[in-house]
């Protein structure tokens, strides 16, 4: 099939990198581990809210929560084009 010009960019993620992940900064979290162990715990089991000022601000979520939360999100349609 010859290009169009409306081809997907390809990705450039990282080896190993988790779907919808790609491109994003990484931080090692033994320094986090290191000076908050039961937060890390907690948020081993499931995810954790994390509030600012009273309100919700961030979640941690474990990979695979985050795997089936990415999983159910909707897409955008694929349009197969062919030559008519």
């Amino acid at each position: 099939m010859l290009g169009t010009g409306d081809e997907a960019i390809p990705s450039s993620a990282p080896d190993g990198s988790t779907p919808g992940l790609e491109g994003l900064p990484r931080m090692d979290m033994g320094a986090l581990e290191e000076s908050l162990p039961s937060l890390v715990e907690e948020a081993v089991q499931g995810p954790i809210v994390l509030t600012r000022n009273g309100s919700d601000a961030f979640v941690i979520l474990p990979l695979d929560a985050y795997g089936r939360l990415w999983a159910q999100a909707p897409r955008p349609p694929v349009i197969d084009a062919t030559d008519a």
